[in-house]
């Protein structure tokens, strides 16, 4: 799966938080992503929008 990393905080998440694509942009819904850190704990759901914003590949 392919990490992104967030680049500061963000919605309750800290900086350097690591997330793995659970579904790719528009798979699961026609405007979000689904994000998962990378120990399983929590999912984030974000736009297009928020992934260019916020995070780093």
């Amino acid at each position: 799966m392919n990490k992104i990393t967030l680049q500061k905080d963000y919605r309750g998440f800290e900086a350097d938080t690591e997330f793995e694509r659970v579904a790719e942009y528009g798979s699961w819904h026609v405007s979000a992503a689904k994000l998962e850190t990378v120990d399983s704990t929590r999912r984030l759901e974000v736009t297009d929008e928020e992934l260019t914003q916020f995070f780093a590949a």
